[in-house]
């Protein structure tokens, strides 16, 4: 080999290697902000809800919408072009006032929640896809606004809910889907109220209203009387209203839940019939609980689930499945005993099952017809009681603080209703299809929260991973704090107080979040994977399922800048100042399935990937009030994030880093030269040997 051929690899050695080390750094930029007036917030029912990101009349430039405290919808163009200065304002593009139109009453007309989404069907490519806004407000009224935020219509359901309560959980559903011939689109509003015991100023008001819903209590224990006011919302329940799109008008709604445990289930409630049913588990059980257990995998399929705000609250169509049951062998010359879940024979009318050559030349008829290449199909039909297509959905599925509601789509009657412990994450972290809960708390809340499916109060620093709803075993028992070096004395008593020099009365923790992890097995999206948790001390700690789903395996602990503190607070009150934290799993671009970890506090964003290792860190000028949301507003295909905070709103932009495609670039060239040279030498090489005649020995 000559000494140039050698200098040219070791160049591209080099190469190659600064390639590797740049490949892929990004970072997140300074790009806009938004401010607003500051208005105090003494209350969690004064908040408002989180801004939205939606191409409103589909040029392909994103708008971000936000909700004032003075009645108003903001639409906001963000900077499209990457800036390295700094924030710079923001334009406000337009605005739309939620007052009404005669009477300017801002009582009961603050924003609760707003959801952006396309309510037309389109059947030709290319064609603009024009967005709507609904926007429920704090007095029940549902508006709902075209992409030049011009009225369409307006409902109120105030007549519905007392007036002295305030929304807890709230969440809207805009698709393309329809009820009735005729209609266009599908908006469904689902929500829960609480009573707002703050606001009763007079305490006789007080004492005359605790009696009110004490005979109202009463009267709802009664079967009969709860039938008779079936007019009236039950505030412990979930309410959902179907609207049509384009109209406003009500095709259904479920005030009260509706749901009955099924009469072979229900046996196994008394403890005569079910031997195995102890105290614990008798007392877990709800009603529809049962009907769930019809649709395991379609539950899975919604996971993960968690609920810490009332913006967590969501709505999701989703088509449902029962399960299907393995179908029973047959053994010959014994007669099956189970009656049951009996698998039907298949004998068509006119057909013989027993010839070989006719089934096979069916069979192959069939293969053949199915080969055929199918168009697409552009028409979505109107959803019915009768429809069964697998691509079209049967079911809303709300995400609730109590557990998980399944609504049949077309009726409004509920499927399923799976309670849920609340607090901490709801998935299936082994993969062995069956729903766990993992649990970890901070020193406020340790003499509040007990382990799910036993009595023992969950401390602080550790985290417990339970299987089964109800809860039939306990997975893991792992500690989030001040991780032992070589993984050492990690259960037992002695390791609670091992390395814990700081007071655990101050932890706080983030709800934990599910990475997906591959293992070569084909799993379920949303299950088996690694659990991450995050401390208001900057620790991110992630563990592992362990050999067979039990136990946890210690991955890595990292001390990060994602740190905050908060004082203690009655329940429904917020102090001035309180921050919220964020632990998310989102991917760096859009539709992208590796994820990586993002981890917030009161003064620094961190990313991190799977592996533990620091990617990126982005200083926050102000404690976010909400968590982080991760959307692509500049329309490149790369995951944004927008902050917000008591003061205004902050958009940072992904940038990436140049100097991955440079040395890429150079490889290139140098392998093009290097092949340029190879080819050139070999071809002199043939030409400068002498030719061997054939006819001289």
């Amino acid at each position: 080999m000559r000494k140039r051929d050698l200098a040219i690899l070791m160049l591209s050695a080099v190469a190659i290697f600064f390639s590797l080390q740049h490949e892929g750094d990004f970072s997140f930029r300074e790009a806009w902000f938004h401010l607003s007036e500051e208005y105090p917030i003494k209350y969690e029912a004064e908040r408002l809800p989180p801004p939205i990101v939606a191409d409103l009349n589909g040029d392909g430039k994103r708008e971000i919408l936000v909700a004032t405290h003075d009645a108003k919808i903001q639409v906001l163009e963000p900077h499209a072009s990457r800036v390295d200065e700094g924030f710079s304002e923001a334009r406000v593009l337009a605005e739309v006032t939620l007052l009404p139109d005669k009477i300017r009453i801002a009582s009961g007309r603050r924003a609760v929640a707003m959801a952006a989404g396309v309510i037309d069907r389109t059947y030709k490519r290319g064609q603009l896809e024009k967005q709507v806004i609904v926007v429920v407000t704090s007095g029940w009224s549902v508006m709902c606004f075209d992409h030049n935020l011009k009225k369409l219509w307006e409902t109120n359901l105030q007549e519905d809910f007392p007036h002295n309560a305030h929304h807890r959980e709230i969440a809207i559903s805009i698709r393309n889907y329809t009820l009735k011939h005729g209609d266009t689109g599908l908006v469904i509003v689902g929500g829960r109220m609480e009573m707002q015991s703050h606001l009763y100023v007079d305490p006789f008001e007080e004492i005359g209203m605790a009696d009110k819903n004490a005979e109202q209590h009463r009267r709802s224990a009664n079967e009969k009387e709860a039938s008779e006011n079936s007019g009236t919302v039950d505030l412990r329940h979930f309410s959902f209203y179907a609207f049509a799109g384009r109209t406003g008008v009500l095709r259904w709604s479920r005030k009260n839940e509706n749901i009955q445990a099924h009469s072979s289930d229900a046996s196994e409630l008394i403890p005569q019939h079910n031997y195995k049913l102890d105290v614990n588990a008798l007392n877990s059980r709800h009603p529809g609980e049962f009907e769930c257990r019809e649709f395991r995998e379609s539950i899975l399929g919604v996971m993960p689930h968690h609920w810490d705000r009332r913006e967590d609250t969501l709505l999701k169509l989703v088509h449902f499945r029962r399960h299907k049951r393995k179908a029973l062998k047959k053994t010959p010359g014994k007669a099956t005993n189970n009656p049951f879940h009996k698998p039907e024979e298949n004998h068509p009318p006119g057909k013989d099952s027993t010839k070989k050559i006719s089934n096979f030349i069916g069979k192959a008829a069939k293969y053949a017809g199915s080969a055929k290449p199918k168009k697409s199909l552009t028409y979505v039909p109107t959803i019915t009681n009768y429809t069964q297509l697998w691509w079209v959905p049967n079911v809303v599925v709300a995400h609730q603080k109590e557990g998980i509601e399944a609504v049949h789509l077309a009726s409004g009657r509920t499927i399923c209703k799976l309670h849920l412990q609340e607090g901490g994450l709801h998935a299936d972290i082994n993969g062995d299809g069956v729903l766990d809960h993992v649990q970890v708390v901070g020193g406020n809340g340790a003499e509040q929260t007990v382990v799910s499916g036993s009595m023992e109060l969950l401390r602080p620093c550790w985290a417990v991973a339970t299987s089964g709803v109800p809860v039939r075993e306990q997975l893991f028992n792992a500690s989030i704090c001040h991780h032992s070096p070589f993984n050492l004395f990690q259960h037992g008593e002695f390791s609670r107080s091992f390395g814990r020099t700081l007071d655990v009365n101050s932890l706080e923790v983030a709800t934990p979040i599910l990475i997906p992890r591959s293992d070569g097995h084909r799993h379920r999206k949303g299950s088996h994977g690694d659990v991450v948790f995050l401390t208001n001390r900057g620790e991110v700690t992630s563990y592992s399922p362990g050999l067979h789903g039990h136990d946890a395996v210690w991955q890595w602990q990292l001390l990060t800048g994602a740190t905050w503190s908060n004082l203690p607070s009655p329940s429904g009150m917020m102090e001035a100042g309180m921050v919220v934290p964020t632990l998310k799993a989102f991917s760096l671009r859009v539709h992208d399935h590796q994820q990586l970890i993002l981890a917030a506090g009161d003064q620094e964003a961190v990313v991190l990937s799977p592996g533990g290792s620091l990617l990126t860190s982005i200083s926050l000028p102000v404690p976010p009030t909400h968590a982080l949301i991760c959307e692509d507003f500049t329309n490149d295909r790369l995951t944004d994030l927008i902050l917000v905070t008591s003061n205004g709103v902050y958009g940072y932009v992904q940038t990436r880093q140049p100097g991955a495609l440079f040395f890429s670039t150079l490889v290139g060239c140098l392998l093009v030269v290097m092949g340029v040279i190879f080819v050139s030498q070999h071809l002199n090489s043939i030409k400068g040997k002498p030719r061997v005649l054939t006819g001289q020995q």
